[in-house]
């Protein structure tokens, strides 16, 4: 999630307004005093007129100064807002998720429970499809499936309506890409997949997303899959939003680590 960056625009209008003034007085004062040096008496608008001038210009740069003050105090108060306005947002968007993973915990069947698990995965799909500022992002769910050859299998994904159809399989560049990353606990991150893909990914031309994040679903040593947030524009999706989906993708995890059986999860390091 980005703040919108602030501009900070001088304008150029009052510069000129400030050289100018500051110009003419200095200009005024040079004719009184060559009028005064050839002998002849100052006038007394000539007098007045210089003395006005000299303080106007005196007096704008300290207008300026105000100003550009103001105008600093202003953009301060906008980032504050837009900084509350942003923890609001994560508020309503997180509060659901934690009060779901309560009612998981509680459970009392195991019926229950994976009802609750799996209603768990839209929501943080939503959360991180719709929070992210980016044009026409989606969040894609994906599964460990042991056997052999392991995959990674789309299950659910929220946002833009590119239904994801990669399997990710162990034994091939991509899948064995994804594993590394996945047993290592890293992230992978592309500015644009088209002219600089990470090793061992490829873009998509089908659903034409061109920046993606992907991060490890993990809980302790205990993999479930994956969770991916891709854009449709150049750096739509940045750095920035790691620590974001990865909270996520934690969330995710938790979900699923209750009641889950040990066997055939994928371990992180091995």
């Amino acid at each position: 999630m980005r703040l919108p960056p602030r501009r900070n625009r001088r304008p150029v209008g009052r510069i000129y307004l400030t050289t100018g003034v500051s110009v003419a007085s200095v200009g005024l004062v040079a004719l009184a005093g060559a009028e005064a040096g050839d002998g002849g008496a100052l006038k007394p608008w000539w007098i007045a007129l210089s003395i006005i001038m000299s303080v106007v210009g005196a007096a704008v740069p300290g207008y300026e100064q105000i100003r550009k003050e103001r105008l600093r105090k202003e953009a301060e108060q906008a980032a504050i807002e837009a900084a509350v306005e942003m923890r609001v947002t994560m508020n309503d968007a997180l509060d659901p998720i934690v009060r779901q993973l309560g009612r998981i915990a509680t459970a009392t069947t195991r019926q229950e429970r994976g009802n609750l698990r799996e209603a768990t995965v839209p929501m943080i799909l939503d959360s991180a499809a719709h929070l992210i500022d980016a044009e026409r992002v989606r969040a894609c769910w994906f599964r460990f499936v042991p056997g052999k050859p392991r995959k990674l299998e789309p299950v659910q994904y929220a946002g833009r309506a590119d239904e994801p159809v990669t399997v990710f399989e162990e034994g091939t560049v991509e899948g064995d890409s994804v594993f590394a990353m996945i047993r290592h606990n890293q992230s992978v991150v592309a500015l644009d997949v088209e002219t600089d893909p990470p090793p061992g990914w490829h873009g998509s031309a089908q659903h034409g997303y061109r920046s993606f994040i992907a991060v490890p679903v993990v809980a302790g040593e205990r993999a479930f899959g994956m969770l991916t947030v891709d854009a449709i524009d150049v750096a739509g999706v940045t750095e920035a939003e790691v620590p974001f989906v990865r909270l996520l993708a934690g969330l995710l995890a938790d979900a699923l680590a209750y009641g889950a059986p040990d066997e055939g999860l994928l371990r992180i390091g091995r």
